[in-house]
């Protein structure tokens, strides 16, 4: 095993390595979020991206002169792998779409895993800087950037006239409700309601609603989305 030899086998470690570190800091911003990927997948995603991409450029290069060789099979397949772990973060709830900028970041980091793999290295640091920076921006609490943000409430209510819905409706500014369970507790018609709501809905709103609409019972403020 010669030293040459040896020389290349550190350049492939760095290489993964340094895949590993920008994985890392990406997952860390992720994780500063709470969001469904963090660290340990973002880690894991670029150094084996950059592993395969080593595989794939180097791993078969005494089959090089073969006609039916194609060693860019295996990097095109990260792609692939990466779809279907992305799609494992996409779903539903509340009938909102989450988990999709996620799923996003982790196709970027394989690319830029790719790049460290193939020895990119000015791309694919300058790419994970570029990525954090961009999510950091997007989360800035700047309105055209944000778009629509959806608060959802959970509302107990006192139904005891049928317009008494519609004008719920038009208090939270919604045109349909999420969930809705009606019950009759002490003989009222009572209603547990789910709604999601573009409005803004602070705490010295929901007061004042509770005061001025002595039939809602109850707002419970979950989550924004």
């Amino acid at each position: 095993m010669g030293i040459d030899f040896k020389i290349e086998v550190l350049y492939y470690i760095l290489r993964i390595f340094l895949a590993a570190a920008c994985g890392f800091v990406i997952g860390y911003e992720r994780k500063t979020r709470s969001k469904e990927a963090g660290v340990r997948t973002h880690t894991i995603v670029a150094m084996s991206a950059a592993l395969m991409m080593i595989i794939s450029k180097y791993g078969f290069a005494d089959m090089q002169a073969g006609a039916n060789f194609d060693g860019s099979r295996i990097a095109a397949q990260i792609i692939t792998g990466i779809g279907f772990l992305g799609a494992g973060m996409i779903f539903y709830r509340r009938d909102m779409l989450h988990g999709l900028t996620t799923a996003a970041g982790v196709w970027g980091t394989a690319g830029i895993g790719m790049a460290l793999g193939a020895g990119m290295y000015v791309v694919g640091v300058g790419s994970t800087f570029i990525l954090i920076g961009l999510q950091i921006i997007m989360h800035l609490p700047i309105k055209w950037l944000k778009g629509r943000t959806y608060t959802t409430l959970k509302v107990m209510a006192i139904i005891d006239e049928p317009e008494k819905i519609p004008l719920l409706k038009q208090i939270f500014k919604v045109e349909k409700f999420l969930k809705y369970k009606s019950s009759f507790v002490n003989g009222e018609m009572t209603a547990d309601i789910e709604l999601n709501t573009s409005r803004v809905f602070l705490a010295d709103e929901i007061y004042r609603i509770l005061i001025e609409y002595p039939f809602i019972t109850c707002i419970e403020k979950n989550d924004e989305v």
